[in-house]
């Protein structure tokens, strides 16, 4: 608490808490007290939680939903799933949004040394909000007995995330094995000067579809003799073909489709990508080779759709070339007018 005074914290976000503070103090909590939102500084609090919920609170404070949310380890893997979808419920239609806390899960998506199913679960359940992960860099958040991890998130609305300055791992003195997590968020309008770090626009290996990714190389062809165009040219190709097998690193797919693809195809990599998590969980159990086969078949109906609709493209655009010779001019895979 005092280092919170001491630095001139506005809003501090608790996780795990042992008490909770009483008036004057602006103070919201869940329904057992296992984390709050302090709010200091006489700064308005426009809505907030009612209290009934468990292992999470939120409120909004200028304009922001701030988010504080504890995952106990103990939580089996179906009270972990049901507490994500609480919040993301409660957080659906909330913007922007600002969400922070102790989940105890383990990605390489923010320095973990590897990535686990609760890691995989928080992903997917955040992905309909349209957040960004503002941890930077590999520094544990938590340092205990048998060593350290990074399992203290900040999540933020892509919006937010560009007012969020200088987001760090302090080493202030917290009185317990977590430590603290320090940011500014610049008042609306404010931007940061320096560009979003590149990790923020990387793609996320763990959504890769192989096949696809295969489908879009293969007809690739570097035509150029000059080394600089021709990197280009391969780059352009791996951008286009990255685009149609991963998702950004954001969780957003992103705003240009590949010409061929369609919303059949987009419910087959669904599909696929379900399947595939679900044989990768039923690794070693009676379940593994029914849930392989699964992915199989899964993987299978997503290159038959894949095939299927570049087929039909490419006839349609025969149809068209037959029907109007001379309105179009295909020129090294591009169409000009």
């Amino acid at each position: 608490m005092q280092s919170v005074k001491k630095m001139k914290i506005d809003v501090a976000i608790l996780c795990d808490q042992h008490r909770d503070l009483r008036s004057p103090h602006t103070w919201i909590s869940d329904a057992d007290s296992q984390v709050a939102i302090w709010v200091r500084g006489g700064v308005p609090v426009q809505r907030r939680a009612s209290g009934q919920s468990r292992f999470y609170t939120w409120a909004q404070i200028a304009g922001i939903y701030f988010f504080s949310v504890y995952a106990p380890p103990r939580l089996s893997i179906g009270e972990f799933a049901s507490l994500l979808a609480s919040i993301v419920d409660e957080a659906r239609g909330k913007k922007p949004v600002l969400l922070a806390g102790d989940f105890n899960a383990w990605s390489t998506e923010w320095g973990s040394s590897e990535s686990r199913p609760r890691g995989e679960m928080l992903l997917d359940a955040i992905s309909p909000l349209d957040v960004l992960l503002l941890n930077t860099g590999s520094r544990s958040t938590f340092v205990g007995p048998q060593g350290g991890s990074v399992i203290d998130l900040t999540f933020a609305s892509d919006t937010l995330s560009e007012r969020v300055k200088s987001w760090r791992v302090s080493g202030a003195y917290t009185g317990s094995d977590h430590r603290a997590i320090v940011f500014e968020v610049l008042p609306a309008g404010n931007r940061r000067s320096n560009p979003a770090p590149a990790s923020r626009r990387k793609w996320s290996a763990r959504t890769m579809d192989r096949d696809c990714f295969g489908e879009m190389m293969s007809g690739v062809e570097v035509r150029s003799a000059c080394p600089e165009r021709m990197a280009d040219e391969l780059m352009s190709a791996l951008t286009r073909a990255c685009d149609a097998s991963m998702l950004r690193g954001d969780g957003r797919r992103r705003h240009e489709s590949v010409y061929w693809w369609t919303e059949d195809i987009a419910e087959c990599r669904r599909a696929c990508l379900r399947a595939r998590r679900l044989a990768q969980r039923a690794r070693g159990r009676a379940s593994e080779a029914a849930r392989r086969e699964d992915f199989a078949v899964a993987r299978r109906n997503l290159h038959v759709a894949i095939k299927a609709s570049k087929h039909r493209c490419w006839k349609q655009l025969c149809d068209e070339a037959d029907r109007d010779v001379w309105g179009q001019t295909i020129s090294d895979g591009h169409v000009l007018p």
